[in-house]
């Protein structure tokens, strides 16, 4: 019987690895199905001709599929110690991230470097880039990472050794240029964003330009772990000085990174398009105040059209003299 359950999970095994190219050692005592999962996100994707910074979130989301028992034969404490150590597998050691440019977006910055990325864990790259002045609108920047992952691991007599083996993946990180200064500016924003929520985002945005902008609608620009549920928020006409607030609808993924983002708001007018940025903070977890916010909220829009008709009755009686 005994037997008869090693060749079971010998098969199991050997089935398994057509899909996750598992290696064995001949003494294995456990064996881990699974293996790092690395993703980026880009926390700033709006770019402005000349320098800047790009900071690029990596995360590691590999999971553990299952934990399979071998052999028991050893001492206790190396199956115990190689069961534990075979959680390792998951993880990404000696990472090392090359981010390449497109057309007049380059890339200045050589390869980053990171120790070791455990399943669940987050780390920051940072990215110089020199944004030439005929640069408007998205480019997709090549981001290759190569990496070692423990393939298998043996413990006897209390020493570890593990088997790894390189790895390369390659991810495409989208960046937006803004063109020629536009004449909206974002007054204020209200947001309560939380990690794995979907929370209501609002923007008062103002023509500070000395022309009409005409049927203006606003649509959000995110990147993953951002996901913008709501499409385009009409704005109707904005005359020079006027005010108007776009509402959207934004979901958070669980498992992005607790900082500071910057996100992009396109404006489509009949004039054209224009580009605004701004930026925002995701929670990690906690109490809303959103409910506390939103009579003040309600409070700042009325003032904001009360100050609008205020100037537009200003004008009438400039136009009068």
């Amino acid at each position: 019987m005994k037997l008869l359950g090693i060749v079971c999970t010998l098969f199991l095994l050997c089935s398994a690895c057509l899909a996750d190219d598992l290696m064995f050692f001949a003494d294995d005592h456990y064996k881990a199905i699974g293996q790092p999962h690395l993703n980026a996100s880009v926390a700033n994707p709006v770019l402005y001709r000349g320098g800047s910074l790009l900071q690029i979130t990596l995360a590691n989301h590999g999971r553990l599929k299952e934990l399979v028992p071998i052999s028991g034969n050893g001492s206790k404490e190396d199956v115990l110690d190689e069961m534990s150590e075979e959680m390792h597998s998951i993880d990404a050691f000696s990472i090392t991230a090359v981010l390449e440019g497109a057309g007049p977006v380059k890339v200045g910055s050589g390869p980053q470097h990171i120790g070791s990325l455990p399943s669940g864990s987050l780390a920051d790259l940072e990215f110089n880039i020199s944004v030439g002045d005929e640069a408007r609108g998205w480019y997709a920047l090549p981001l290759r990472l190569d990496f070692l992952r423990q393939a298998d691991v043996s413990v006897s007599n209390g020493d570890s050794s593990p088997l790894l083996q390189p790895e390369n993946i390659s991810l495409s990180i989208g960046v937006y240029v803004v063109g020629t200064p536009s004449p909206l500016r974002i007054l204020g924003t209200k947001s309560d964003l939380v990690l794995g929520d979907r929370r209501t985002l609002m923007t008062i945005i103002e023509n500070d330009g000395s022309y009409a902008l005409h049927n203006c609608s606003a649509r959000l620009v995110v990147t993953p772990p951002f996901h913008d549920d709501t499409g385009a928020s009409a704005l109707g006409d904005l005359l020079p000085g006027a005010m108007a607030v776009a509402s959207f609808s934004v979901r958070v993924d669980g498992n992005a990174s607790w900082q500071d983002y910057q996100l992009g708001c396109e404006i489509i007018s009949d004039e054209g398009i224009d580009m605004l940025s701004f930026p925002v903070t995701v929670k990690r977890s906690g109490r809303s105040l959103w409910n506390l916010a939103v009579p003040m909220l309600g409070i700042l829009i009325a003032s904001i059209f009360v100050i609008q008709k205020r100037r537009d009755l200003m004008r009438r009686l400039g136009r009068r003299r």
